[in-house]
Parts: structure tokens; C-alpha cells; sequence
């Protein structure tokens, strides 16, 4: 499924009668009163321009408020906190399904709208009218934070794993640098006593294994409980009821009586014929747990982990324990999925598995926020073909502000990234299935890599009040200074320099001569100009108020703290000025 076109004809008091094209491989237009809508092959379509596995990019520009976000939200049916749409609101989507023999499928998605898609056809396509489930993944970088992966883009332990297999993957091609730190908040919500809940004189992997075993003997359906025995229960207890000495031994060593009984429990249900997975996936689960445990302890002794803190693990990454890092992955992983088991399971036997969770990820990565926004990218799209790993439908990627917290250079060098890092996971996957990249931003070092007719610009219209797109025709390898003067930017100038510069020429043109020392700060503005046109435009009109011999020139070297050889280029400009000025006479 790859998005055609979204057609607005009312969204709130934002957007009024606009089509958004997002494949240059078509030409949408839709008549907003007859509601008939044409699609048109784009001649000049030149398929596969950025690889096999990209089958298009089309960013969406325009200054701040003008709806870039909301085209997004729009898009992966996303509603921002304490947002509600107009529910009047009109507007459809149209996807491109593939073909059926010599006919192109597309189908309609609509929203309060009747669409007429069988008038005046330009080639031989259907038109399938129906709801069609979207494979979007929409990564917002605005809703985490610098430095840390917030709630809501990385929510448990399969996320961490895919962060950290990101964070290899890019630094093995060395487009990322710095080194990997995670600090790991073991969560205490879900204890019995929340109040105090830590106890003393723990560390952080004794309190995961404290919670663990918390999780057990306190889970609500006692799905595993009701497994044990009354005498293991007794020693559960204890040990989360009473001071203990050593939390992390005493406590490793009661999950593994657990998995003893958990296995003993498992052939009598193999015994008995009853054959229902149940006891098996206990087991397990517990046993991902010990894994987790292990590979934390193995890393500490490799001088990688620090577990002082009662609540927090901090994680190292360097070269020599790369391996650690990749078990923990795996680990991380599987403790995800039977977590998962389990929780079906239960659903099945029409009861809920309340196991809190027993890490909240709060990774705080010591690297460049634009570092970790690019890992984040790359760590949702593997938890998104984690999670679709049957699929073989094509992907839409939404991603707002794609460079975020990026240098200049990043940014100009962010599309072929992206380009050669995609093209290779989806290869790698082998399903042949394709992605298709949407992106706001407000770089135009980006724009430089689009093809034509691919950049969408987004303006308000100062008459209306509602936002209008456009689409920039001539963006690929086009000069980035020009891109921004003809399509993103007003001035050359900042502001505060353009005021400034007004400011120098409101002075020089006026009749009236500085007073004390103005002429001396005057003239020491227009040294300040980088721009030499402009400066010795500037130094020519300043000659012309102020010249009267050459002794007054020499004067106000003087009273600029410059060295000789400064002294001689102003000279230079200064006689230079004279001689132009002459032959224009």
C-alpha cells in the first residue's frame, strides 16, 4: 500500500480544498463540487530513484503553525492529548494497492466525504471503496525529550533492545560516534507497600530480582503462585516480608527454586495430557527473568554496569562487550514476547495477568540529541517489523521535525542516510516489500536530495486564514542558498542585522552630522559587516559625509583600535571607492 494523495475539503479552521500529492508517480485532482475525482499517469515518472526499496520521499515545509504536524496527525489517524477533531470535518485518502491483471487497484478512504472516481479514466484502474488498514509508523520526535527516550516513544523492554541494536547498526558504519550510556529505573509501582517500597541496603539488580519475586507471589490471579508449594511460598514471603542480607544471591537463588517447581509442575501436566502450553510458558517466563539477571551480572563484572543506586542500572557499551550487549538484546526480547504469552494465556482463561512492569526504560544516552533522535528512528522501525514480522505490506514512515537537535552537516547528509540504511534492513528482511518516507522539517539542506515535484510547501494565506499547499517544482540538486531565498526565507539577513543595517543607512543618509563620538561608533558598525559589497557600499557613503582631506581620514584611523596592516586595507577600500565613484561620473 503506498499513500497517493490525502484531499481536504474541510479540516477545522486549518485547511480548505487542498490536495496533498505524495507520489509523483500520479497526478490527483479532485473537483470539490461535483466530488469527481481524476488520477493521471505522470509521464516522467522515473521508477525506483532512490533504490528498490524507497518508493518515494516527500517532505512537508512551511514556517511554524501552518499545519505541517497536523498533515501527519491526519495521516496515521493520530489525535494530540485533549484534541478533538471537528467530527464534521471532510476528507479522504487514496492508496495505491497494486494491480490486479492489466488493472491498477487504488483504494478510497473516506471521512464525511462521497468520492466519484469512475468519470473521464486516463488508463485502466478500479477504484475500491472501503476502509483499508494502514501499515503506518509514525515516529514524533517532538514527544521526547533531549538526552532521554520518553514514555512515549520507547515503552518497555523490547523498545530498549531495539535502541541498542540501532545504536550497533549505526555505529558499525560509523555514522554515529559516541559512546552508549543507558540508566535502567527499575519501576517500584506495583509493590505492596508503595510507600516503602525500596528496601535498605539494595542494589539495582537485587531490587529487579526483589520485584520479580514481588510480581509472583503478589500477582493478582496467582497464575504462577497457585503452581508452588506452600513451602516455597513461606520462603517468598520471608524474603520479601523481612530484612534480608543479601538480596540479589538469596533472591537469584529462589527464582531458580521457582523454575524447579515451574518444571516439575510442567511433566505432570505432560503426564496428566494436558497439553495446554500453560505450564511451559510459566517456566519460561521465569526464566527470561533469571537470563536478564545473569547477562547484568556478567556485564558488571566486566566493569560495564554500575548497580550502586537502590533503583537505577547504568549501562556502558564499549567495543570489548559489544557480545553482552547483543545477549542482553536477545534477552530483553524474549522476556518481552512471554510476557506476551502470558498475558494471552490468561486472556484466554478469561482472567487478566497484572504483572507490573519490572523496568521503566529512562535510557539517558551520553550523545548529541540529533545522535539519538536518528537511533530512535531506526529503533521504531525495528520494533515495527518486530511486531509486523508476518507482514509483507509495504510501510508508510511518518516522522515531525526529521532533523531535530542535527548539525547543519547532519542534515545535508540526513536522506542518503536514510536512504542506504532503509534500503539495506528491508533487503536484509527479503520480503520485497517497499517504505515510503514523510517528513516535516525545517532544513532546507534536505530539499537538495528531493526530486522534483516531490516538496511540499505549506503557507497560510493572510486573506482566508487557512493553510495552503503548494508543491516546489525545482529542489533536486539545486543549490541550498537559492532554495532558501526563493522558497524558505524573506532575507539574507537575520533581523537583528537587517535593523542594524537600516539603521547604518538611516544615519548616513541623514543631513545632520553625528554628534561627540556617533561617527566614531558608525564607523565601527560598518567595520563589523562581513558582507564586502555591502561594507564598502556602506564605507563609500560614510567617505562621502565625513570626507574633507585626507588629514580627517587619517583621523578616524586613529580613533579606530585597528592594527597597520587593517589601517592599509581600509585605505585600500577607501581610494578604491574614489575611483569607482569617479568613473561613474
Amino acid at each position: 500500500m503506498k499513500l497517493i494523495a490525502l484531499v481536504i475539503k474541510q479540516y477545522d479552521r486549518l485547511f480548505k480544498e487542498q490536495i496533498f500529492n505524495f507520489s509523483d508517480k500520479y497526478k490527483v485532482d479532485f473537483n470539490f463540487e461535483t466530488n469527481e475525482l481524476k488520477i493521471d499517469k505522470n509521464p516522467d515518472y522515473i521508477e525506483n530513484f532512490y533504490g528498490e526499496s524507497i518508493y518515494n520521499i516527500s517532505p512537508v515545509v512551511g514556517i511554524n503553525g501552518t499545519g505541517k504536524t497536523t498533515v501527519l496527525n491526519i495521516i496515521s489517524d493520530y489525535s494530540p492529548d485533549k484534541f478533538e477533531q471537528d467530527p464534521d470535518n471532510q476528507y479522504f485518502f487514496l492508496f495505491e494497492l497494486g494491480k490486479q491483471e492489466d488493472r491498477v487497484r487504488f483504494n478510497v478512504s473516506c471521512k464525511n466525504l462521497y468520492v466519484d472516481g469512475n468519470q473521464n479514466k486516463s488508463f485502466n484502474y478500479i477504484l475500491e471503496n472501503y476502509y483499508e488498514p494502514r501499515k503506518i509508523l509514525y515516529v514524533n520526535l517532538q514527544n521526547k525529550g533531549g538526552g532521554t527516550i520518553g514514555y512515549r516513544t520507547t515503552l518497555n523492554q523490547e523498545g530498549l533492545a531495539m535502541f541498542i541494536h540501532s545504536y550497533l547498526w549505526l555505529s558499525d558504519r560509523k555514522i554515529i560516534s559516541s559512546v552508549l550510556s543507558c540508566s535502567l529505573e527499575i519501576e517500584p509501582y506495583g509493590l505492596k507497600d508503595y510507600s516503602d517500597s525500596i528496601p535498605r541496603g539494595i542494589n539495582a539488580i537485587g531490587f529487579l530480582i526483589y520485584k520479580s519475586i514481588h510480581n509472583i507471589f503478589y500477582e493478582k490471579n496467582e497464575f504462577i503462585k497457585k503452581v508452588l508449594t506452600e513451602s516455597l511460598l513461606a520462603e517468598c514471603e520471608k524474603y520479601l516480608e523481612e530484612d534480608v542480607s543479601d538480596y540479589e544471591d538469596s533472591g537469584f537463588n529462589l527464582l531458580l527454586d521457582i523454575v524447579k517447581e515451574l518444571d516439575q509442575n510442567e511433566v505432570k501436566e505432560e503426564d496428566n495430557k494436558l497439553k495446554d502450553g500453560t505450564g511451559k510458558v510459566r517456566k519460561e517466563y521465569v526464566e527470561s527473568i533469571i537470563a536478564i539477571v545473569k547477562i547484568f551480572k556478567e556485564i558488571r563484572e566486566n566493569g560495564s554496569l554500575i548497580d550502586n543506586d537502590s533503583s537505577s542500572i547504568l549501562l556502558k557499551y564499549s567495543n570489548n562487550n559489544r557480545r553482552l550487549f547483543e545477549d542482553l538484546n536477545d534477552r530483553l526480547l524474549q522476556y518481552t514476547k512471554l510476557k506476551g504469552l502470558m498475558r494471552d494465556l490468561c486472556y484466554d482463561l478469561n482472567k487478566s495477568f497484572n504483572n507490573y512492569a519490572l523496568l521503566k526504560e529512562t535510557p539517558d544516552y551520553h550523545m548529541s540529541t540529533g545522535e539519538g533522535n536518528l537511533i530512535e528512528i531506526f529503533s521504531q522501525l525495528y520494533s515495527y517489523l518486530l511486531k509486523h514480522e508476518k507482514s509483507v505490506e509495504d510501510i508508510i514512515l511518518l516522522v515531525d521535525e526529521l532533523e531535530t537537535g542535527m548539525h547543519l552537516e547532519w542534515s545535508r547528509r540526513l536522506i542518503k542516510i536514510l536512504i542506504d540504511n532503509l534500503s539495506e534492513i528491508l533487503e536484509d528482511e527479503g520480503k520485497g516489500r517497499k517504505i515510503q518516507l514523510i517528513f516535516t522539517t525545517h532544513s532546507p539542506y534536505m530539499l537538495s536530495d528531493i526530486k522534483l515535484g516531490n516538496v511540499i510547501m505549506i503557507e497560510k494565506n493572510q486573506e482566508t486564514g487557512y493553510s495552503e499547499g503548494k508543491v516546489l517544482q525545482n529542489t533536486f540538486a539545486k543549490n541550498i542558498q537559492e532554495i532558501m531565498k526563493e522558497n524558505l526565507i524573506d532575507n539574507i539577513y537575520g533581523d537583528f542585522a537587517l535593523a542594524k543595517i537600516n539603521s547604518m543607512i538611516d544615519r548616513l543618509n541623514g543631513e545632520e552630522k553625528q554628534e561627540g563620538n556617533e561617527d566614531e561608533k558608525l564607523l565601527r558598525e560598518i567595520h563589523l559587516i562581513s558582507e564586502p559589497i555591502l561594507r564598502n557600499k556602506l564605507l563609500e557613503m560614510y567617505d562621502k559625509k565625513y570626507y574633507t582631506s585626507e588629514f580627517s581620514i587619517e583621523k578616524q584611523l586613529q580613533k579606530l583600535n585597528l592594527n597597520e596592516e587593517q589601517r592599509e586595507q581600509v585605505r585600500a577600500m577607501i581610494k578604491e571607492n574614489k575611483r569607482n565613484s569617479n568613473a561613474d561620473k
